[in-house]
């Protein structure tokens, strides 16, 4: 009985430090790499697919690191253009063929020029960039604003104004909001009637 034990512990022993050996070997480096900033881990995924992060994570970072992985990996991309009050055009980003971003530039109507950028992760809008130049002429000036929505479950959590945080113009997206509508379309007619006013 005594050798049964010491042979049972022993074994225990022996085991772990194997396991751990295992594992260690056995993880791929190009699968999963973690990331901390400012005390928050996320985890990812170095696929071509979309970074999954920790659910645990400062969403704030999670969207970030998202729409980086989206701006820094080649993607494929559809271009198409029409007619509003100027020529609008509007590029549709592909990740293993499924749209990710969707980049609008709406040109110069009057003294404005208007861009709009959305960014998705699984169907799901997760960030809303937009970006004016000039209105109301300044003295030798091009007036810029850029307005940054971070979003949850289509609800803005986060809202700024030329990275100062201000009350969101738009807090709430639904699937008859113009980036959802977008992203149920890639042909320009149509593309034309959700944009043009």
């Amino acid at each position: 009985m005594w050798l049964d034990s010491c042979t049972t512990n022993c074994m225990k022993k022996l085991v772990i430090p194997f396991l751990f050996l295992f594992v260690a070997c056995s993880s791929n480096d190009k699968s999963e790499k973690v990331i901390t900033r400012h005390d928050t881990s996320v985890i990812i995924k170095d696929t071509i697919t979309s970074p999954a992060v920790k659910e645990t994570a400062d969403p704030v970072v999670v969207i970030r690191q998202h729409v980086e992985h989206i701006n820094t990996t080649a993607l494929k991309t559809t271009h198409i253009e029409f007619m509003c009050d100027e020529k609008t055009k509007v590029d549709y980003y592909y990740e293993n063929n499924v749209p990710v971003e969707i980049a609008v530039d709406f040109g110069w109507v009057g003294d404005v020029h208007a861009k709009e950028d959305y960014y998705f992760n699984n169907g799901k809008l997760i960030f809303f960039y937009e970006f004016t130049e000039g209105g109301p002429a300044c003295e030798g000036c091009i007036k810029t604003n850029e307005y940054r929505s971070y979003i949850k479950d289509d609800k803005v959590f986060k809202y700024l104004k030329n990275k100062d945080e201000a009350q969101c113009k738009r807090c709430e997206f639904g699937l008859m909001s113009k980036p959802y509508k977008l992203l149920m379309t890639t042909k320009a007619e149509e593309a034309r009637k959700v944009l043009c006013k």
